[in-house]
């Protein structure tokens, strides 16, 4: 079937393939010689003869290359004679000079600036401001678990009080019990 969906006598190296997807097929449990099986094993034969195989896709992709590279270099050398055509037209010195009219005079003034220290200020005063409330929060915080602390305490201490009495008790019954027992 390999054969056949190849339309050719196989080379050596195809005939190994085909040996190959025979063993494979077997191992998967196609009994390959069975015609009930070859609506299974004809797609897969027609598959492998159409697959390129490693010496023809390297042949296109070596020849895909050179051509890809022929076209740079071409593209390459049209814009680089385009660049220098371009650039020969133009009037670098004109170009320059209308520049330099559209543009105002520099002038260089040694003052201070008065909105830069008042944007400094502001700056400054709003970091104090952010140091200001990050320490309040804090202090927020620690104040209420504090008082959180002291609250718990003062409404389990009667139940802490009950808790302590039960054991002094059951520990001067343990007392009792254990010095009422003859030593041995």
């Amino acid at each position: 079937m390999f054969i056949d969906c190849l339309g050719r006598e196989p080379t050596a190296d195809e005939l190994k393939d085909i040996r190959l997807n025979v063993w494979m097929l077997e191992r998967a449990g196609f009994a390959v010689e069975d015609p009930s099986n070859a609506p299974h094993i004809a797609p897969w034969a027609w598959i492998w003869a159409r697959v390129p195989r490693h010496e023809d896709a390297h042949a296109a992709l070596a020849a895909a290359g050179r051509e890809i590279a022929e076209h740079n270099q071409i593209n390459a050398e049209a814009l680089e004679a385009l660049a220098l055509e371009w650039l020969s037209k133009i009037d670098t010195e004109g170009v320059g000079a209308a520049i330099a009219k559209a543009m105002p005079a520099l002038i260089v003034q040694n003052r201070l600036d008065a909105g830069v220290f008042k944007a400094a200020l502001r700056e400054s005063f709003s970091l104090l401001w952010v140091w200001l409330s990050a320490a309040c929060v804090g202090l927020t915080g620690f104040v209420g678990w504090h008082f959180g602390a002291l609250h718990q305490r003062a409404i389990f201490a009667t139940r802490m009080e009950q808790q302590a009495a039960e054991i002094a008790r059951q520990q001067h019954v343990i007392d009792q019990l254990t010095s009422s027992q003859p030593k041995r």
